[in-house]
C-alpha cells in the first residue's frame, strides 16, 4: 500500500483516534511522515528527547502533539501503549480536516 494512501487516523464518537510509532531518547522532538505496520494500519511517526521512565516520554509526545496540532494538552489523552513504542492518543474538540490542515 502506498504511503501517501495510509491514514493514522480513524474518527470516533469521541473525537479522532490517532495511531502513533513513538521513539523515545531521540536527538530532537518531530513529527514525521505515516509509515504502515505489520498489519499495513498507518501510524505517524513521532520522536521525543524524553526518556521512556515514569512516563515522560508519553508527557513529551503529547505535549508536542497538542502543540502542533495548536489545542490544549487536555484535549489529547493516550488510551493504548503506555509503555509501547505503538500509542493510541484520543483527540478530543478536533475535526479530521483540522488535523490534516495543522499536521501536513
Amino acid at each position: 500500500m502506498p504511503e501517501a494512501d495510509l491514514k493514522a487516523w480513524r474518527n470516533t464518537n469521541a473525537g479522532l483516534l490517532l495511531f502513533l510509532k513513538v521513539t523515545p531518547n531521540a536527538s530532537r522532538d518531530e513529527i514525521g511522515d505515516i509509515v504502515a505496520d505489520a498489519d499495513g494500519q498507518g501510524q505517524l511517526v513521532v520522536r521525543v528527547r524524553a526518556v521512556p521512565e515514569k512516563g515522560k516520554a508519553n508527557k513529551a509526545v503529547i505535549r508536542l502533539l497538542a502543540k502542533r496540532l495548536r489545542c490544549r494538552a487536555a484535549d489529547l489523552e493516550l488510551i493504548r501503549g503506555e509503555v509501547s513504542r505503538q500509542k493510541q492518543v484520543q483527540i478530543f474538540n478536533l475535526r479530521e480536516e483540522e488535523l490534516l490542515a495543522r499536521l501536513f
